[in-house]
């Protein structure tokens, strides 16, 4: 533990620029939403937590698949559409602490996109450099949709698997890589292109491999 400790304060300081600016980007992002709702006598919260696909994740945690919803024009929306790690993740916040399900997604979701954000960092810091990081992460953080960043949705936390995923990759750290892209997989659709990407990745490094060794193993 002493060890993570002292491994992960030096990143942590190195991404904090990044994080405080991102912090920065989402909060101005909130209070704009929550003037617009105090405006039009809505709620801001409930549009984060109880709207669209966080409803639907928050009914796929409290009473698991199967709820189908029908159209007038006889079109059938199933909560199958909806992958389980996020609904996973609010029932265990929710059963461990005092928040309802859409609470804890709201929670995940926040938490998530900080770690979303850091890992954005680590893969630009990685590549680029710092700089690069930054502003990597401060672009994500000012894109249109970036509201969605903080409702109980899924893209925070699939932003983070992926992220961190990708810096596995290029660190060599292949079992990380492919635990974290096997969760990106349970997040969303596109979570199995993170899958094929790590597999495709590790077969090309494999294969990089074995050819080095094979020359320097050849006979002059």
């Amino acid at each position: 533990m002493t060890d993570l400790g002292t491994r992960t304060a030096p990143a942590l300081r190195r991404a904090a620029p990044a994080l405080l600016g991102y912090a920065a980007v989402r909060a101005l992002g909130l209070l704009t939403l929550a003037l617009w709702s105090a405006a039009r006598d809505k709620s801001a919260y409930t549009l984060l937590t109880a709207r669209w696909d966080a409803l639907w994740y928050t009914r796929v945690a409290e009473l698991g698949y199967g709820y189908e919803v029908r159209l007038p024009n006889g079109d059938v929306h199933s909560n199958l559409a909806f992958f389980p790690l996020l609904p996973w993740l609010e029932r265990l916040l929710s059963a461990v602490t005092p928040l309802s399900y859409a609470d804890a997604g709201f929670a995940v979701s926040l938490l998530a996109s900080l770690a979303a954000a850091w890992g954005v960092f680590a893969v630009a810091d990685q590549v680029y450099g710092r700089r690069a990081g930054v502003c990597a992460v401060l672009l994500w953080a000012v894109l249109p949709v970036g509201i969605v960043q903080s409702m109980a949705y899924s893209e925070s936390l699939f932003t983070a698997l992926a992220a961190w995923s990708l810096y596995a990759v290029l660190r060599g750290r292949w079992v990380t890589a492919g635990l974290l892209a096997s969760l990106a997989g349970l997040t969303r659709p596109v979570g199995l292109a993170v899958v094929a990407a790590v597999w495709a990745a590790a077969i090309a490094a494999f294969v990089s491999d074995r050819r080095s060794r094979s020359r320097t193993q050849t006979p002059a």
